[in-house]
């Protein structure tokens, strides 16, 4: 018999005792593996889940499908106490298995319950980049953005927020304040405004007389001729009032025209919202007209400005548009009362005797039965039900409930003003 012969017999035989050995050696894996998880289920029921999780750690090295193991051992972190290891644990689930639904919902749920909701939304958040279109959780989301801290305030009031500031009042004064509670100018002044921009200064008024404040609160520009308010800088420009007219002064403090109105608003995008003779105007930096005096109202916010968000919304044939800078018309939706936009969300509108909100197309994206509203900023909205103010998300989704007697609008920040008895300032977890 030649060695050739020989050798393939045996090589045959060598392969069947080592599948042999490897069909054996799973064969008595899979017995470990389910004698190991059986003991644990069996310590699980009788509720001794320190004992258990040994068995599930055992069970671990003897199965290569380890997703089932590990969410038991996470359940029994949890059923324990050990609230380090249930994050720990629930963390190395989350990245390892790429974030499935049921284990997130179980993590979500637990920091929920431990009033973590910043470490929820994280979750949450993380969850959402994988699988954008899961209702459940765009929902869950939406109210997880809507739990709030609160920052101590003392003062009496506090108005909008404006280039990173809010108005303050407190004992009669006004002051500036950050978003996080901290002044920048003491309540000393009879009145106020928020710094400007090209340049930063603040318009304040004590003791009767009018001038401009820089950042540090020192005295920095003085008019040279009487007025009864200047309002908020704006393309080197700000409105003044003198008597019945208003007119603007440039960066100097100098007249930067010799033209009046009947009320002049603040330059944003080098436009401006003018009113004289009953009638409403837009103008540019140069003082030339981009419309006649055509409208019945021109929406400005609370410090003047009606062109901030790069369109505005002006009353035209008894029903209000919204405009492009160049005095262009958007969309063919009319409203019968609006808000100015304050950011690039959607604005609050009134159709009929409901409130809803436009976008900057002027299309209504959504219709609510609410008394009131305000504009979207941030991704909330605040509502009115009738008795008090409250928050919605872009869903319609109550997520702050009605439990203010005033709100304002969220600034980027994620903060807001708001009075419930006193006024304070709200931020949103992050």
């Amino acid at each position: 018999m030649t060695m050739k012969k020989i050798l393939v017999p045996v090589i045959i035989l060598l392969l069947v005792l080592g599948w042999g050995n490897i069909i054996g050696g799973n064969a008595s894996k899979h017995k470990k593996y389910n004698e190991y998880m059986a003991k644990a289920k069996a310590l699980d029921e009788k509720e001794i889940y320190i004992d258990a999780l040994d068995q599930y750690k055992n069970a671990l090295e003897f199965t290569e499908n380890k997703f089932p193991v590990e969410e038991a051992i996470l359940d029994d972190y949890l059923n324990l106490k050990k609230y380090n290891d249930f994050e720990k644990q629930g963390s190395m689930i989350l990245e390892n298995y790429n974030y499935p639904r049921d284990i997130t919902k179980k993590i979500v749920d637990y920091y929920i319950d431990r009033k973590q909701s910043a470490n929820a939304l994280k979750v949450v958040n993380a969850y959402l980049e994988r699988q954008p279109k899961d209702d459940d959780f765009l929902e869950l989301q939406g109210k997880l953005r809507g739990i709030y801290t609160e920052v101590y305030f003392a003062g009496a009031s506090i108005d909008e927020y404006y280039n990173g500031f809010y108005v303050f009042t407190d004992d009669e004064k006004k002051g500036l304040m950050k978003s996080d509670g901290t002044e920048k100018i003491k309540a000393t002044y009879d009145e106020i405004s928020p710094y400007g921009k090209e340049p930063n200064y603040a318009a304040v008024c004590g003791d009767g007389a009018w001038y401009y404040v820089d950042k540090n609160g020192y005295k920095k520009l003085v008019p040279d001729f009487k007025v009864d308010s200047l309002g908020v800088f704006g393309n080197k420009l700000a409105p003044y009032k003198t008597a019945e007219s208003y007119s603007y002064i440039d960066e100097y403090a100098n007249k930067a025209t010799e033209l009046t109105y009947d009320f002049a608003g603040g330059f944003a995008n080098k436009r401006a919202a003018v009113k004289k003779d009953g009638k409403w105007a837009v103008i540019k930096n140069d003082f030339s007209q981009v419309t006649d005096f055509i409208y019945d109202d021109v929406l400005v916010d609370d410090f003047g400005f009606a062109t901030s968000q790069n369109v505005y919304i002006a009353k035209l044939d008894g029903k209000y548009h919204i405009f492009d800078l160049d005095g262009n018309m958007i969309g063919s939706e009319g409203f019968d009362e609006a808000k100015a936009f304050m950011s690039d969300d959607a604005t609050a509108v009134k159709v009929g005797d409901k409130w809803g909100f436009a976008n900057k197309k002027g299309e209504i994206e959504l219709m609510t039965e609410y008394k009131d509203a305000k504009p979207f900023a941030n991704g909330f909205a605040a509502v009115y039900d009738g008795k008090n103010w409250g928050y919605i998300n872009k869903n319609a989704t109550v997520v702050i409930d009605f439990e203010f007697n005033e709100a304002g609008c969220f600034n980027s920040s994620g903060v807001a003003s708001v009075r419930k008895g006193t006024w304070k300032f709200i931020k949103l977890v992050e």
